[in-house]
Parts: structure tokens; sequence; C-alpha cells
């Protein structure tokens, strides 16, 4: 139901209600589970008003029901309203019109809700499966009786919570020619859904399948903005410029994982993807090597009174190989040494720019894409040597920039190579960290628009002829393959360059 009314000429009011319904049946499916529909139920309603087309605000609520919670929590309200003020349409600000023609501030603040997760549904409900291995026989020769297993527990759930704030200015200036947006947002997330997987101990019985809990809070800070500008210069020139960045600042503030032993280990504080690690100190010389010979030859009470040259690593290590930080001063290098070491490789900053200048029949348009704050720590059998499938896999162009004894650089991309994998190097650490950052010519177009002198003769309305380039050129510290893959050791399809020429017609009707 709608409504929608202007009294006045000034005041300016709407409303609407909204009743929503959908079950949804997939087929064909393998279990019962999956069989039994999919099932939400909703409404929603929404009041307007502004005045004079200077000031506005907004209401808008949901209350909407989903299957995976028990009865008493099925329903959650999702409250959110906005206000905005259009400066420029104020009385006072007709001095400064020609200059900014257009100025509206505004706000929004409001919750939205989240029921679904990946792997299970009617999280209410205890599920169970037939189970030899839980059965039972009468008499040594009887027939064995199957038994079932409780493979996910029953939880009482409710709604994931998101209160999605945004600060925001929107300008037009010089007579419309230049536009800007930008946008201060903050996103908080409560109740988030997720697997006790490490926070409950095993001898409670979760041994299938850990139960999910209301556990998890993250938010999100950052800001949005976009500039165009467009103008026609004279009569043969014509130009238009285009940017537009977005940061986004994430962090746990409470997640599933316990508080740790060490500060170093927590989860709390770092980014959504934060991946752990050792440090990387360098690469082992001869001589420290040497110096732990001599160490380990002592007797055990001149052992207790010399300093132990460096932790103990990752098996017998020799010159070459990565040595790492021993983060709690124990002697010896474990999991109490890793820290979070990569934010992950969703970037902090994605922006992008470009440009369309014509002149007369002639266009030119560039447009650049562009990715900061991502970061990946390489693995797999094409940067680990000789693992896996017997070192199958890419061969770098950088392979000859590698320790040897003839070439003991410390600033060497691979460290210590043997005949076999060394699995001290093959660890997560910092010195397989790499800054994925980017930027890319995404897209590069020539046009030109045969003059319609030439076109109307034969009937033609207009001809354009273009040669059209994608992913011409990227510009990246990281070399060995495109920062954009999602991948660690560079084992997926390249991006494609294209280069492309064609012509568009038009005919008189």
């Amino acid at each position: 139901m709608n409504y929608d009314r202007t009294f006045n000429d000034d005041h300016r009011v709407s409303a609407l209600f909204l009743f929503n319904q959908q079950s949804k049946l997939l087929y064909p499916k393998g279990t019962l589970e999956d069989a039994i529909p999919y099932r939400m139920m909703g409404i929603a309603g929404r009041a307007t008003y502004s005045w004079k087309d200077r000031y506005f605000a907004e209401f808008n609520i949901g209350y909407n029901g989903a299957e995976n919670f028990s009865p008493k929590h099925r329903f959650g309200t999702f409250p959110a309203f906005g206000v905005g003020w259009v400066v420029s349409n104020e009385k006072f600000w007709q001095p400064l019109s020609k200059a900014v023609s257009f100025l509206k501030i505004r706000y929004t603040d409001g919750k939205v809700g989240n029921s679904e997760v990946s792997d299970r549904r009617f999280m209410y409900l205890d599920q169970m499966k037939e189970n030899g291995d839980y059965g039972y026989k009468f008499g040594p020769n009887g027939t064995k009786w199957a038994g079932y297993e409780t493979v996910n527990m029953a939880v009482d759930l409710i709604w994931e919570e998101s209160r999605k704030q945004d600060l925001g200015i929107d300008l037009k200036l010089f007579n419309d020619d230049l536009s800007i947006v930008f946008d201060l947002f903050k996103e908080r997330r409560e109740n988030i859904l997720l697997k006790r997987e490490h926070s409950m101990p095993s001898f409670l019985g979760y041994n299938t399948s850990a139960p999910y809990g209301n556990i998890g809070i993250i938010e999100n800070k950052g800001f949005d903005g976009t500039i165009e500008y467009n103008k026609r210069i004279n009569k043969d020139w014509v130009i238009a410029l285009r940017g537009n960045v977005t940061f986004n600042k994430d962090k746990w503030i409470q997640g599933e994982l316990p508080e740790q032993k060490y500060e170093w280990m927590n989860q709390y504080g770092r980014n959504i993807n934060g991946a752990k690690g050792y440090v990387a100190e360098g690469l082992f010389t001869q001589a420290e090597i040497d110096d732990m010979a001599r160490w380990e030859s002592l007797s055990a009470a001149n052992k207790a009174i010399t300093p132990k040259p460096f932790a103990s690593q990752f098996g017998t290590v020799k010159a070459g190989d990565i040595k790492y930080k021993d983060l709690n001063n124990d002697g010896q290098i474990d999991a109490y040494d890793q820290t979070y070491i990569s934010r992950g490789d969703v970037p902090t900053t994605v922006y992008g720019f470009g440009f369309t200048v014509g002149w007369k029949d002639l266009s030119v348009g560039m447009m650049f894409q562009g990715v900061a704050g991502a970061e990946r720590v390489l693995n797999g059998s094409s940067i680990n040597p000789f693992n896996g499938g017997g070192g199958s896999g890419n061969l770098y162009s950088n392979i000859d920039d590698r320790w040897t004894p003839e070439n003991p650089r410390q600033d060497v991309f691979w460290p210590r190579m043997g005949d076999k994998a060394v699995a001290n190097n093959e660890q997560a650490s910092t010195w397989w960290l790499r800054d994925m950052s980017f930027l890319r010519l995404k897209n590069l177009e020539l046009g030109y628009t045969l003059p319609q002198r030439w076109t109307t003769k034969i009937g033609i309305r207009g001809c354009r002829l273009f040669a059209r380039g994608t992913n011409l050129l990227t510009f990246s510290n990281f070399k060995l393959w495109d920062p954009e893959l999602e991948t660690t050791d560079g084992l997926r399809y390249p991006q494609m360059k294209s280069v492309s020429v064609g012509f568009s017609i038009n005919f008189n009707n």
C-alpha cells in the first residue's frame, strides 16, 4: 500500500506498507533437509516528509521472520531513519548559488539483520544421522543394529544485527559542471553467527560438528568519494574527468577465538582476514651456524651459563635458511611465536580515475583502476621447491635470485634450496609476505566519428570507428604474476589483455 500527497505546495508526505512472503523449493536435492522449502516472511513500513524541498526526513522499519531460529526468536525488528538538508535551497544561499549550485547534507542510521549461514538450516533443532559405529547387538553372533549420532546440536540463536551509519555531502559547482559526493560511514555487526571451533573443549562431546553461537562483533569505518567534471569548452572541445576512492578499516571487537596466552596472538583488534605466521629476521649465516654447533658441544653446566646463539628452529638448519624471531624468548620456535603478519588480500583502499577528451570528431578515453593495502603470504608447490609433486608447478623468472654459498645475500627472494623440501623455509612468515597493491590501465579507447556530410549521402545517420584495449598495463611492485589473481602461488589462469577494432553504424529510419 502506498500513500503520496503534497499539501499547500510545501509539505510532501508519503508512506508505504509492504508484506512479503517467500517459499522456495530447490530440486533435486540429496538430503531431506535440503528438500524442505526455504521460507521467509516479513513486513516493512516507510514514512517520509519534506518541507519546501529543503528539509527531509524518512523512517523505515522491517519485521522479518526466518526459518533458522526457534519460534520465540524467529522474528527480528530492524528500524532505520534518515534526515537531509538541502542548504542551497535556503534564501541566504542565493548569493553563492553561481559558485555552488547544489549543496545537500544527509545522515542515515539503521539496522539490518542476517539469519543465514553457509552450512546449516534449522539451527534450533538437533540433526541426527544413522551410524553403524553407534549401534549395538545381542550375543556374540547376534545381528548388529545401527545407531544414530547427533551431528549438529540444537542451539537457540538470534538474528545477527548490523548498525550502519552514514554522514554524506553532495555538491555541484560551477553551473553543475563539477559534482562531488563524499560519505563517512561506520558499521558495527553484533551477534555474528560463528562456529565455536576453538572456544569449546573436546570433552563437551561436539566431536562431529561445532555448534554456532552469536559470538562475533566486527567494526568497519571508512569513507567513500566520487568526483566528476564535465565541460564543453567550445564547439570543438569537450572534456570529462571522473574519479572515485573508497577506504575501509575493519577489525575484530570480539571473535570466536578465546583470549590467547600472549597478546600478539590475540584476534581482537586485528582485521577480519588477518593471517598468522612467524616474523623472519633474515637468513642464517655460516658464522651463526658454527656458533650453534659450538654451543651444542658444551657440557650441560656450561650451556646453563652460556647464552644460546639463537632459538631452536624447525629441524636442522643450515646457512641460508630463514631465521624466525623468538617472540616469547623460550629458546624454541613454536605456535607461541606466531603473530598476525598480514591483513589479508582484501584491500583497504579501492580507487579509479579516468578521462574522456573529444575534439571535433575524434575522442580518446582512459580508465585506471587500483587497490592498496592488500597482502598475501606466498605458499604452494611453485613457491616451496621440491614440495608436493616433486617440484611440479611453475618455474619463475627470478629462480636465480636465491641464496647460495657463492651468493650469500640477505635480500634474495629464495632462501637456501636443498635436494628435497626444506621444512624450515616453508613456514608462513614475513619472509614470504608481499604487497599486492597495483594500478591498472583498465580501458583505453580511441574513436572517430565520420562527418555526417559523408554518411548521409549513402543513407547512414552515423558511423563511428574505434580501437579498444583492456588490461593493457599494470603497475605493481609485485612482478611474479598478476597481483589481482586470488592465488598464493600463481597457479591460476592470468588476466587477459585484449585489443579490438570495430565500427558501429546507425541507419536512417
